[in-house]
């Protein structure tokens, strides 16, 4: 006789028993796997390059850019990271001449190499000439140290090492000199400007030296003898030694 098993029969308790333990070994290795291949990819891309390396290409190209009569004053090893790389540093240097603030970078080996060759590398400038603003504080999310610099075209922003914060102060106070240098040439020009055009506007008068003549006087400042007959009221050309004559009108 045959025996049918009953819709309502229990399941056989040994064979859930044996699947727990399978299916909990396997997700264990799973997520192992996972986290592996995850630290495996962070430590693919990080990469924090060669500063004394990149220190010495920099300082070389600084070296070659300078202009004629162009002197570093200070500079000091420094870092970036771009948003596209974030986590492969760029190493260079940051210099400050008597002419301007100069930054020479050396980026990371590319991940996929291609053609060997000297590598490309990342150049800003910034001529006292133009606005600059300097932004001291922590950088890249606040995870360093640095400084932003601010040009009419450009942003910059810089890390450097604890170690080195110092040499960073000294490049920002050979940059803050020289901007108040030239901001005090710029405005001792503008004050000459401004005086200059303040006495264009005031007006002249001639002390008459014996043996000189109306016509003579004239011609000595640019204008007509006509203009100085009717600016002093004479009758005529007739003037006399010691008389003070209007020769330029004021504005």
């Amino acid at each position: 006789m045959t025996t049918r098993s009953s819709p309502h029969a229990l399941p056989i308790p040994g064979r859930r028993r044996r699947l727990g333990p399978i299916w909990i070994t396997t997700s264990a290795w799973g997520l192992v796997l996972i986290i592996g291949l995850v630290v495996a990819a962070f430590a693919f891309l990080l990469h924090r390059g060669d500063p004394e390396g990149a220190a010495r290409i920099a300082n070389a190209e600084i070296e070659a850019a300078l202009e004629r009569d162009e002197q570093v004053l200070e500079r000091v090893a420094v870092r970036q990271r771009y948003w596209w790389d974030y986590y492969r540093q760029t190493h260079g240097v940051l210099a400050a001449t008597n002419r301007r603030l100069i930054y020479i970078g050396v980026p990371p080996e590319p991940l996929l190499r291609g053609v060997d060759g000297p590598p490309e590398l990342t150049q800003a400038s910034f001529p006292y000439t133009r606005p600059l603003e300097v932004d001291r504080g922590r950088v890249f999310l606040g995870t360093a140290r640095g400084v932003t610099l601010i040009g009419p075209t450009s942003r910059e922003t810089f890390a450097v090492a604890q170690h080195e914060l110092p040499r960073l102060d000294s490049v920002l106070g050979a940059v803050t000199r020289k901007l108040d240098t030239l901001r005090a040439v710029v405005d001792a020009e503008r004050r000459a400007t401004e005086a200059a055009a303040a006495a264009a506007r005031r007006p002249i008068y001639h002390l008459v030296q014996p043996g000189e003549a109306l016509d003579v006087i004239a011609r000595r400042y640019g204008v007509t003898v006509d203009s100085l007959l009717a600016w002093n009221a004479l009758p005529d050309t007739r003037i006399r030694i010691g008389s003070r004559l209007l020769v330029r009108q004021g504005r």
